[in-house]
Parts: structure tokens; C-alpha cells; sequence
């Protein structure tokens, strides 16, 4: 009998093994990616691969907690950060009218870049002309920032503008808003670099 039960603890060793050579597979894809669609299934995989190790190995307690906390709940905040990462927030002066066109443009060359577009309306009174002042007292989950006014697209970050500069949409398209960076200088030709 305890040749049997021996045999059996073998087979499922050998059975768990390839198994177990996937974690580091996982582990190691996980810290190379830098996508955080990709970092996410990784990271699900891993977690769900470990739940099936542990529940293997007479552990349903760690692998049900696992599951819970390593798989679900770590999925759930990640997707919620990388949707923030991936909307931009567009402040507005109250008194801005968006026409249809303009709101237009700016979906087609953000959606370029597979960013969504949220619009805040804000009182620029008491920040005339200093959008750094602006943009920090304003924040949405990290979400890069941007302002729009008679001027133009104020973008904050200087890649993002880049990024949005190499779009084909504004390449191949005549804009009826401009975008610079540098949110206290008027002249886009003092920000080119």
C-alpha cells in the first residue's frame, strides 16, 4: 500500500512539473513587458497557474485565497489603472464652446493613439494664462492632461505631443486647433525642439 501512495505522490510530481516551469516563464514575461494589456494576462495566468499548483498540493485554502486576491482582485485595479492611463483629460474654460468638428478632430487624433477624450470645464479666472497652475490642481487617475482654449491643445506632456505630432491624422489633415506644449508660451515655434 504505501508503494501505491508513493507512486501516486511520483506521478503527480512529474504531472505538476511542467507546470511549475511555466511560472518563471510567466514571471520573467511579466517584468519584461511593456505593454499593460499583455502585463495583465500574464499576470492572470500566473496567478491562476499558482492557485492550480497550490490546490494540487493539498493547499485550497492558499489557492482559493490566491485566486480571490493574486488573480481577481489585482486584475480588477490594474484594469481600472490602465484605463485611467489610457484617457486624457482636457480642461476647458467655461465659457468654451466645443463645436462638433473641433470635438471631432480631437476624438480622431487621440483615437489614433487609442486614448479616450474626457472634457472638464473649469473657471480659468483665477489661472488667466498659467496652465501649469491649472493642470496641477487638476488631476483624473494620473491621466495625462491637456487644455483647450482659443490658443489651441495645451498638451502637458512633451511625449504625448510628440506622439500626437506623428499621428497620420495629423499629418494628412489640416487641424483648425493647434497643439503645442510649454502651457504658458503662445508661439509654437519657441517649444519646438
Amino acid at each position: 500500500m504505501t508503494t501505491l501512495f508513493s507512486n501516486v505522490e511520483v506521478t503527480a510530481e512529474l504531472l505538476l512539473f511542467p507546470i511549475e516551469l511555466i511560472l518563471p516563464v510567466l514571471g520573467l514575461l511579466l517584468i519584461r513587458t511593456e505593454s499593460p494589456i499583455r502585463g495583465l494576462i500574464y499576470r492572470s495566468f500566473l496567478g491562476s497557474i499558482a492557485a492550480l499548483i497550490y490546490a494540487a498540493v493539498g493547499a485550497p485554502d492558499v489557492a482559493l485565497t490566491e485566486v480571490l486576491v493574486g488573480t481577481l482582485l489585482s486584475a480588477i485595479l490594474y484594469i481600472i489603472t490602465i484605463r485611467a492611463c489610457y484617457t486624457v483629460l482636457i480642461v476647458v474654460p467655461e465659457n468654451f464652446i466645443i463645436s462638433d468638428q473641433l470635438c471631432q478632430q480631437v476624438s480622431e487624433i487621440f483615437n489614433e493613439l487609442h486614448l479616450q477624450v474626457k472634457y472638464l470645464k473649469q473657471d480659468f479666472d483665477a489661472h488667466a494664462g498659467n496652465y501649469n497652475e491649472l493642470l496641477s490642481s487638476t488631476t483624473l487617475s494620473g491621466s495625462p492632461h491637456g487644455v483647450l482654449d482659443n490658443r489651441g491643445i495645451c498638451i502637458e506632456s512633451p511625449i504625448l505631443l510628440r506622439d500626437l505630432k506623428s499621428t497620420d491624422y495629423y499629418k494628412k489633415n489640416t487641424m483648425t486647433v493647434q497643439l503645442f506644449a510649454g502651457c504658458e508660451t503662445t508661439n509654437e515655434s519657441e517649444v519646438k525642439k
